[in-house]
């Protein structure tokens, strides 16, 4: 959490120059060392946005591609629209880091300090092309190997994806690469590394895009001005317009009217603080108000949440959250937060996580704060961490029993099985899951899988559904999903299964179409 976060329509973008990246890049590397930890970095751009999320507030386009986005170690801004956009938001980002850029230096950086890279994806032999210009331009640079395969993440095919996977992943493996360059395009780059993160022997794994291009030179960068300027996307519609020109315009529309009602509100809030809040900025959160138990320790946040307190107050809000307590952030006299407050809570959310812990708010009673919630798109991390006072959360830690991540419940009925899931269903639960095991208690009997209490599933958790789908097909028995959540239904459209199982929107309904 060293550097400054900033929350651009519920994504976390940390405000990095090239130059600082390729440190923080090569300090996850001797990281790696200590901690065996695979890590991602994401570069984020407005077709990336627009591909996560839809128009309105409450939905998402990708639910898979924004969880990842959100749990990545490092996010650059790849776009001068998202740098305008966080100086509308308040927290303005240094510059823009794009993959384009980044690879080039990676491979003058690596060669100085004696690192390999891993070229992965890319058409034909474009990836191949590129190591050999990376070389050719960085002489003692290693290429510790080069290999463009077809991965799926969509379609009944997921289900083979574990043995289509074992082989590359072995093949980087071998390699001993301690850059892994992922170059399969927005969401599939991320979606492998997600799946695969757990058995990658990579340091860091980044997504680049269509960036092996640009180095091979079958397509042309803007000139340096245009690039400075935020205009290089007139450049690119003018080398592709048949392509390029919807995808640059219909995506700079939704971004636009995406952003447009939480800009309108910060400007407005903003405003409206410093007219009624007349103590200086400087003076804000002097008093770092801290208060621990056994159980948890209390942050008092000030009246405004910004950059300015967050840049005073990360040492000690880390310092004071170092020990086995759960933190709670208290809002009660927090009226205003900027998309650097937001970053900086996101991030530390995303820290406790790691450690397989929780954050919690409590005071989160002004509307205002609610509103920045919900317009910045992060109100879904938050909504069942939110409790009216610190004795709730005393309560709600010393009386709800720890439970796993993922577990399932198997009742069996007259004519049918009921199999009901809870909690998160992803690439990590799916390598602890014995599926075997999961096909004997069902046997030949029809399955009902009840998913009221499934709180996220990715791509890979639903290799399970698949599985399980076949077996029961195999013994022509029905196989039937019922209350699934919406973001459920919207993996199914996005990963093209939404046609292939039945789905029952009510558990009672579904009960009495499998007892005929």
């Amino acid at each position: 959490m060293n550097q400054e976060t900033v929350i651009i329509l519920g994504i976390p973008i940390d405000n990095l120059t090239l130059d600082s990246a390729l440190e923080t890049i090569f300090s996850m590397i001797d990281a790696y060392a200590q901690d065996s930890r695979p890590r991602l970095i994401a570069t984020v751009n407005v077709d990336f946005v627009v591909n996560t999320l839809k128009w309105r507030l409450k939905s998402i386009r990708h639910p898979e591609l924004l969880d990842i986005l959100r749990r990545a170690d490092l996010v650059t801004a790849d776009g001068m629209p998202i740098v305008w956009t966080s100086k509308l938001l308040g927290a303005p980002l240094q510059e823009r880091v794009t993959g384009a850029d980044m690879v080039p230096a990676l491979g003058r950086e690596a060669a100085e300090r004696g690192k390999s890279l891993f070229l992965l994806g890319g058409k034909g032999d474009v990836g191949q092309r590129a190591a050999d210009v990376l070389t050719k331009r960085n002489p003692g640079l290693e290429i510790a190997g080069v290999y463009a395969p077809f991965v799926h993440v969509e379609g009944e095919a997921l289900d083979f994806t574990e043995q289509e996977d074992r082989e590359i992943v072995e093949r980087i493996n071998r390699s001993g690469a301690d850059i892994l360059l992922i170059g399969f395009g927005n969401p599939k780059q991320e979606i492998w590394f997600e799946r695969n993160r757990n058995r990658l022997n990579v340091p860091v794994s980044i997504g680049i895009g269509g960036t092996y291009e640009f180095i091979v030179g079958t397509v042309t960068r803007a000139p340096r001005w245009m690039q400075k300027t935020g205009t290089e996307w007139i450049f690119r519609i003018t080398q592709d317009p048949k392509r390029l020109w919807k995808r640059y315009f219909v995506g700079f529309f939704k971004f636009g009217l995406m952003i447009f009602p939480a800009v309108l509100y910060y400007r407005y809030k903003n405003l409206m603080y410093k007219l009624t809040h007349r103590k200086p900025v400087a003076e804000n959160g002097a008093d770092m108000s801290v208060t621990a138990n056994p159980y948890i320790t209390v942050i008092k946040l000030p009246k405004r949440l910004d950059a300015a307190y967050v840049s005073k107050a990360a040492a000690f809000i880390e310092k004071a959250t170092r020990e086995n307590t759960m933190p709670v952030l208290d809002f009660h006299q927090c009226a205003f937060i900027d998309s650097s407050g937001l970053g900086y809570i996101v991030k530390l959310w995303h820290k406790m996580a790691e450690k397989n812990a929780k954050l919690f708010f409590t005071g989160v009673m002004h509307a205002s704060v609610v509103r920045c919630f919900k317009l910045s798109r992060v109100y879904d991390i938050f909504k069942d961490l939110i409790f009216e006072n610190t004795a709730d959360v005393l309560n709600h830690i010393k009386l709800k029993r720890p439970l796993p991540s993922f577990y399932y419940t198997m009742t069996s009925e007259d004519k049918f099985v009921i199999m009901t899931l809870f909690g998160r269903l992803d690439a990590a639960q799916m390598l602890k899951l014995d599926v075997a095991t999961i096909i004997r208690q069902i046997g030949r009997n029809p399955l009902l899988m009840h998913l009221k209490h499934l709180n996220f599933t990715d791509s890979t958790g639903l290799r399970l559904f698949l599985k399980l789908f076949k077996h029961c097909s195999g013994h022509n028995k029905t196989f039937m999903l019922c209350e699934p959540s919406d973001n459920f239904a919207q993996m199914l459209r996005i990963t093209k299964l939404n046609t292939l199982f039945e789905i029952e929107p009510n558990l009672a309904d579904a009960r009495k179409m499998l007892e005929k």
